[in-house]
C-alpha cells in the first residue's frame, strides 16, 4: 500500500478508535467534583468583560490555577452554547482527540529519526498503534470525559505542537528555516504554560532531549560560545514557565479554596516532602504499566501513616530506579531519556508543596506517558527489517489496544453523573485513607441529591461527612497527630459547628501544640457558649 494511504487509514482508524471509546461521554452530566468551581458557578466564565475581571483571568485565584486560555476557551463555550452538557463534553473529546493525532505525528517524527532503517510501512504501523494504545489507556478517561480536567488535553495540543516544531528545527537544513521553527515551538509552549501550569518543567524536558534525542547539548568544557546560545535558547522557554508557576505558586498560598492552606516545613518536613514525591513518581510509572483499579482520587496520607511501608517502598524504588537508569545513561541512553524525561514532566503533579500523598489522580500522567509511549514503541521496533518480528508485533500491538480500548471504555463510564462517579470512588480501598477528601466527597453528594429533590439521600450523606470528620478527628488525637485533629475540627465547625465538648478536645490539642494564644480564644468562645464563668 502507497505510504499515503497507508497514512489515511491509520489516521481514520484512531479517529474511530477514539470516538468508540469517548463517545458516551457526549450524553454525560456536569458532576460535582470541581465542575461548579471551574465551569457551572465560575464567575470568570459568566461575568461580563470588564477590566478586573482581565485581572482575574491573569490571577490564579480562581482553582488556585495561572490558566487565563483555559478561561478564555470556557467562556467561548459558554457564549456559544451555555451550561448544555453536550456541548462542553463535546470540547473535551475534541480536545483528546487532537491531542491523540498531534501525538501521532510526533511519534511517526521520532520514529523515522531513530529508526531510518526500517521499512516505512512498518513505522506508520507502530506509529498508530502506539498513539491508540496512549490515547485509549484507561488513564485517560479522565482528562476526556471530565469538563473540569479540559486544561490537560488543551495543554497537551500546545506542548506536541511545539516539540514538533522544536524536532523540526533541529534538523532545519538552513538558519532562517531554524529560527522560524524556534520560534513557532516558543509561541506555542506560551500558549500551553496559559493553559495549565502542569507544563512548566517542559523547558527542562527540551534540555533533556538536546542530550538525548537530538544530542546538541554542548558540554561545559566546550566553552561559553557553545554554552551561551543555547541557554539563552532555554531560557527563552524557562523564564515564562517561571512566571506562571510563580502566579500559581502565589494563589495556592494566599487562597486556600476548597482546599486545606499548603503545609509549612514544620508541619511537613523536607524528608517527607521527598518520600511523598518520590512514591508519586513511582506511581506515576505503576499507572503506565498496569491499567486497573485507576481513580481520580489523590489520597492524602495521614500522620500515622506518612512512615508506612507502602509509602518507603515506593519511594525507595523511584530513587533506586532513577539511580540505576543515571549509571546507565551512556550505554543506555533511550532508556535514560525516557525514565528522566518523564520525571521531568511530572515533576509539578508530585507535590512536594502540598499535603502528603502516595500515589497520583489519573489525569496527572496524561503528560509523562507521553514520553513512557514513545521510548517504548522506539524500543519494540527493531532497528533492521524483520518481517517475522514485525506480524508478531503488530499482533502483540492489536491485542494491547483492544484490552486498553475495553479497559478505558469501562473507566469512561465512572464520569456519567456524580452518583457514578461517587460510588466508583467510595468503593476504592484508598479511599478510607484520606479523611478530608471523604468527608468532602460526601458533602457534595448531599449536595448533589438535595439539588434532585432527595432530601433523605442528601441527610444520610451529610450524616457520612459529619461521622467521618468526627472519626477522623478523634483518631488522629488518639494517634497524637493533634495538628490533623484541629484541622479537622475546623472542617467540621465550618460544616455543622462544633459541639462544646469537642471544642473542649480541641482546646487541649491547642495547648499540646503550643498555640495558647488560640486556646483562649477557643476557651472564650465556649464559655460564651455555655454560660461558664
Amino acid at each position: 500500500m502507497p505510504a499515503g494511504k497507508q497514512r489515511g487509514w491509520g489516521i481514520t482508524g484512531l479517529i474511530l478508535l477514539v470516538l468508540a471509546v469517548y463517545w458516551p461521554a457526549r450524553e454525560f452530566d456536569f458532576v460535582r467534583w470541581d465542575d461548579p468551581v471551574n465551569v457551572t458557578e465560575n464567575p470568570l466564565v459568566t461575568e461580563p468583560w470588564s477590566w478586573p475581571l482581565v485581572t482575574k483571568l491573569l490571577n490564579g485565584d480562581t482553582a488556585l490555577r495561572f490558566k487565563p486560555l483555559t478561561w478564555l476557551l470556557y467562556r467561548g463555550m459558554h457564549a456559544g452554547f451555555g451550561f448544555n452538557p453536550a456541548a462542553w463534553h463535546t470540547l473535551s473529546l475534541l480536545l483528546h482527540l487532537g491531542a491523540v493525532l498531534l501525538f501521532w505525528a510526533v511519534l511517526r517524527q521520532q520514529l523515522a529519526r531513530f529508526r531510518p532503517q526500517a521499512p516505512p510501512g512498518s513505522l506508520e504501523l507502530a506509529a498508530g498503534l502506539g498513539a491508540a494504545a496512549w490515547a485509549v489507556h484507561p488513564a485517560r478517561a479522565e482528562p476526556a470525559c471530565w469538563v473540569t480536567a479540559t486544561p490537560y488535553p488543551l495543554l497537551a495540543i500546545c506542548l506536541l505542537g511545539s516539540f514538533w516544531f522544536y524536532s523540526r528545527a533541529m534538523d532545519a537544513a538552513t538558519s532562517s528555516a531554524r529560527r522560524r521553527d524556534l520560534v513557532l515551538a516558543w509561541v506555542l509552549a506560551m500558549l500551553g504554560y496559559t493553559a495549565y501550569p502542569v507544563g512548566v518543567t517542559y523547558g527542562l524536558w527540551l534540555l533533556a532531549a538536546d542530550r538525548w534525542i537530538f544530542c546538541v547539548a554542548p558540554a561545559p568544557r566546550d566553552g561559553i560560545q557553545a554554552m551561551g546560545p543555547w541557554l539563552a535558547r532555554h531560557a527563552a522557554f524557562f523564564l515564562p514557565a517561571i512566571a506562571s508557576m510563580a502566579v500559581t505558586w502565589a494563589s495556592s498560598s494566599t487562597t486556600p479554596w476548597l482546599y486545606p492552606a499548603p503545609p509549612s516545613l514544620e508541619q511537613v518536613g523536607l524528608l517527607m516532602r521527598f518520600k511523598m514525591s518520590a512514591a508519586m513518581l513511582t506511581s506515576v510509572w505503576s499507572h503506565f504499566a498496569w491499567p486497573f483499579h485507576l481513580t481520580p482520587n489523590n489520597p492524602m496520607l495521614t500522620a500515622e501513616r506518612s512512615g508506612a511501608p507502602l509509602l518507603l517502598v515506593l519511594a525507595a524504588g523511584a530513587v533506586l530506579l532513577l539511580a540505576g537508569v543515571w549509571l546507565l545513561r551512556t550505554r543506555r541512553p533511550a532508556v535514560a531519556g525516557a525514565m528522566l524525561g518523564s520525571t521531568l514532566l511530572a515533576l509539578p503533579v508530585l507535590g512536594p508543596a502540598q499535603w502528603p500523598s502516595w500515589t497520583v489522580a489519573d489525569r496527572h500522567v496524561y503528560l509523562p506517558h507521553l514520553v513512557l509511549t514513545v521510548a517504548l514503541v522506539i524500543w519494540l521496533v527493531p532497528r533492521r527489517p524483520d518481517f517475522r518480528y514485525a506480524r508478531l508485533l503488530a499482533v502483540g500491538g492489536v491485542l494491547l489496544v483492544a484490552l486498553l480500548a475495553g479497559l478505558g471504555r469501562r473507566q469512561v463510564m465512572i464520569w456519567r453523573n456524580t452518583d457514578t462517579l461517587f460510588t466508583y470512588i467510595e468503593a476504592q480501598p484508598a479511599f478510607d485513607w484520606n479523611v478530608h477528601q471523604q468527608a468532602y466527597i460526601y458533602l457534595l453528594w448531599g449536595a448533589e441529591a438535595q439539588a434532585q429533590g432527595h432530601p433523605e439521600a442528601a441527610a444520610g450523606r451529610f450524616k457520612q461527612a459529619r461521622q467521618a470528620l468526627q472519626n477522623g478527628m478523634l483518631a488522629a488525637a488518639e494517634a497524637g497527630a493533634f495538628e490533623e485533629a484541629v484541622e479537622l475540627s475546623i472542617h467540621l465547625e465550618q460544616a455543622f459547628g462544633l459541639p462544646p465538648v469537642l471544642r473542649r478536645e480541641r482546646i487541649r490539642w491547642l495547648q499540646a501544640l503550643l498555640r495558647p494564644q488560640e486556646a483562649e480564644a477557643e476557651l472564650l468562645k465556649l464559655q460564651g457558649k455555655t454560660g461558664l464563668p
